[in-house]
């Protein structure tokens, strides 16, 4: 009998399983999409990360010197408090000046490893990925997983009469049959791999 696909609603974005940056194992990250609601915990070690600490100012002033005209540019970067005001010093005469500085706030989730998927607010890699012939193959979390494992598994695939679905989406190497063997194994190693 062959084995139909049948999807139910997943939120795929609730969380995502990323290595986590202190012991290597899973960890997980919840509400990605908000920065300022973001949190990173492992439950192997006990880390605990709120987005808010990603948050950093770049600081920019840009003028003449008012003594000798000369142009002044001054940037400084990942400041953890919005500075009132900096000392700039012009590189001609020599004189200084306090300037309230032109100011942005950015996360600061240094991307270490490219090639990689990694979260939006504390840039570390996704838990589940892995190179397939050449293409990364990835995974969000272990619902993600699931659902892939289900739809790759099945041998009837519905079209959704209601927009294009996560499964719909997903790239071609990871649908096509000759692959399904080998895209079920690494499935297979994944769920193994959490506990």
């Amino acid at each position: 009998m062959k084995k139909i696909y049948k999807q139910e609603y997943i939120n795929y974005h609730e969380s995502i399983l990323v290595v986590c940056p202190d012991c290597g194992e899973d960890a997980v990250v919840k509400n990605e999409s908000d920065y300022q609601r973001a949190t990173l915990e492992c439950r192997h070690c006990n880390l605990k990360r709120a987005g808010l600490e990603t948050i950093v100012f770049k600081v920019f002033v840009k003028i003449n010197c008012p003594v000798c005209a000369h142009a002044i540019r001054f940037e400084q970067g990942n400041l953890k408090e919005k500075p009132i005001g900096v000392t700039v010093k012009c590189d001609a005469c020599e004189s200084s000046f306090q300037m309230k500085p032109r100011t942005e706030k950015y996360c600061n989730c240094a991307v270490k490893e490219e090639g990689l998927i990694h979260d939006k607010v504390f840039g570390h890699p996704y838990y589940f990925q892995q190179d397939f012939k050449g293409k990364l193959f990835w995974a969000r979390n272990r619902e993600h997983l699931l659902e892939m494992e289900n739809y790759v598994s099945s041998d009837l695939r519905r079209r959704s009469s209601y927009g294009a679905r996560m499964v719909e989406k997903l790239p071609t190497f990871i649908k096509e049959a000759k692959n399904r063997e080998a895209i079920l194994k690494i499935l297979q190693k994944w769920k193994n791999s959490y506990k």
